[in-house]
């Protein structure tokens, strides 16, 4: 098992419950339905695989949390870059991300 963060444990803990739930009993702001296309080499995408499988999930929710996870750390990192993103969020009228609140 690979060493995760109490954050990413929570993410992927959080995203396996709203799994078993499905998109019905989910209000429309917790229902993961936009799509970014990533391209791995063959070699990046086993180490993701393998990655994957240590941390006993699959593959998407894997990048899912750790995009999540670095975008949030980075964040932290920089508290006037966290601002200028929730008031861009706000302005469109972009719900804040669960993750967001705290920050």
């Amino acid at each position: 098992m690979i060493q995760l963060n109490e954050f990413e444990i929570q993410m992927l803990t959080t995203i396996a419950a709203r799994r078993k739930i499905g998109k019905v009993g989910l209000p429309q702001a917790l229902i993961r339905d936009e799509q970014v296309k990533v391209r791995f080499t063959e070699s990046d995408r086993a180490v993701i695989d393998s990655f994957s499988k240590a941390a006993d999930t699959n593959e998407a929710q894997f990048l899912y949390t750790l995009a999540i996870s670095s975008v949030r750390d980075m964040m932290i990192n920089d508290a006037d870059l966290a601002r200028e993103i929730r008031n861009e969020l706000t302005i469109t009228g972009i719900a804040i991300p669960e993750w967001m609140t705290e920050l």
